[in-house]
């Protein structure tokens, strides 16, 4: 469990994470989205998290991705998660909470598959991306 992926192409993280699309990379982590009507980023590190050290960087940066997207879309309760019990790869999920998706209110992870949304991940890595832009995290 909690293996690093050292090959974060979109080609081999999309087979280790199937139904995801490439967001972003960044240098400490790439990002993820899920073709889900429930927003859902999946995060990868490149690293190990071995220390408080780069546990709270990783963690900081996705507060500061949260916080954007908080800011520019109206979006509001997040589940944030690192569970790694059906994929050894390290990763974290983010995902935003509404109480009218169709998991509501159990744990999204507790009621998949979801419904497949085509075009959702591009749409999602579109906010991404501009909240990256506006908060700098980009350069992280």
């Amino acid at each position: 469990m909690d293996q690093v992926v050292t090959d974060h192409s979109p080609e081999n993280l999309s087979t280790l994470f199937p139904g995801t699309q490439m967001v972003a990379e960044l240098p400490f982590f790439s990002i993820l989205a899920k073709e889900t009507r429930v927003p859902w980023l999946i995060f990868i590190p490149k690293y190990p998290l071995e220390n408080i050290n780069s546990t709270l960087l990783l963690y900081g940066q996705i507060h500061r991705l949260i916080e954007a997207l908080r800011e520019m879309n109206g979006m509001g309760h997040y589940n944030l998660a690192k569970i790694g019990n059906k994929n050894e790869w390290l990763h974290m999920h983010l995902v935003f909470r509404s109480e009218h998706d169709e998991a509501w209110p159990d744990p999204v992870w507790c009621r998949e598959p979801l419904e497949v949304n085509p075009g959702a991940a591009k749409g999602l890595s579109k906010m991404v991306k501009t909240a990256l832009q506006q908060t700098s995290a980009s350069a992280m």
